[in-house]
């Protein structure tokens, strides 16, 4: 049995499917692509993968990530690429593989995402404006929304959930379209979600926007404080 981590990206052909619907698009590449895949022992055998954070609907990504087990120890990582490439459907592709020793699968162990979110404001932004009203939001010692738990609505403080918080501005039209690059917590623990940082912060500032897109650019796993790519070898 081989332990197999793949990087993938997923582009605007496939940002609206859901994630129930990924498993099943990769599980019908697999088969179509007659890899060795193992499968759960029961009444309803199940294939051996597990995917990391679940990307929501809508959103693109160049940094997702997959642990598959592989009954053959022959098939090389580039064949096993080439071979669920070929299968794949356009905006779904595999773009790293390596073979992985540790016991945890990716699910379990997501600490922090990256996002790149652009919003248009329909209103004049400066760099100089932006900056201040940003920083005085990380200024704050909480940042309590409204948040979706599994026991309904909840007040929650994110501020600590906020590692990191850059911006840029790009024009588009008649005015500039802001570009977020946000650090924040992700996986099982402690979640959240780049809409509402952005919900959050345009609240504080008391200024309009719309989302025009969000994009997942990076995962990260935490290792002894430090955070690091799932396909680093101190995670693998």
């Amino acid at each position: 049995m081989v332990n197999i981590r793949v990087k993938f990206r997923r582009g605007e052909e496939v940002k609206f499917i859901s994630h129930l619907d990924l498993m099943k698009v990769f599980e019908r590449a697999i088969r179509r692509a007659r890899l060795p895949i193992a499968y759960s022992q029961g009444f309803n055998p199940h294939p051996g993968m597990v995917f990391g954070l679940p990307l929501s609907v809508g959103v693109t990504s160049e940094a997702e990530y997959g642990d598959f087990e592989i009954t053959d120890d022959s098939l090389s990582m580039n064949e096993f690429i080439e071979r669920l490439n070929e299968q794949l459907p356009q905006g779904l592709e595999v773009l790293a593989a390596k073979q992985r020793q540790t016991k945890q699968n990716i699910m379990a162990t997501i600490s922090a995402s990256e996002y790149v979110v652009m919003i248009g404001t329909g209103h004049e932004c400066t760099e100089k404006s932006l900056k201040a009203g940003i920083g005085k939001y990380l200024s704050q010692k909480e940042i309590i929304v409204k948040k979706k738990t599994k026991s309904g609505v909840k007040d929650t403080d994110i501020r600590n959930m906020i590692f990191d918080l850059d911006f840029g501005l790009q024009p588009c039209g008649t005015f500039n379209m802001i570009k977020l690059t946000m650090l924040v917590s992700a996986g099982s623990k402690a979640n959240l979600k780049p809409e509402l940082l952005v919900e959050s912060l345009f609240e504080m500032l008391g200024a309009g926007y719309e989302i025009d897109r969000i994009h997942r650019s990076k995962l990260y796993v935490k290792v002894q404080e430090e955070l690091l790519d799932p396909m680093d070898g101190k995670v693998l």
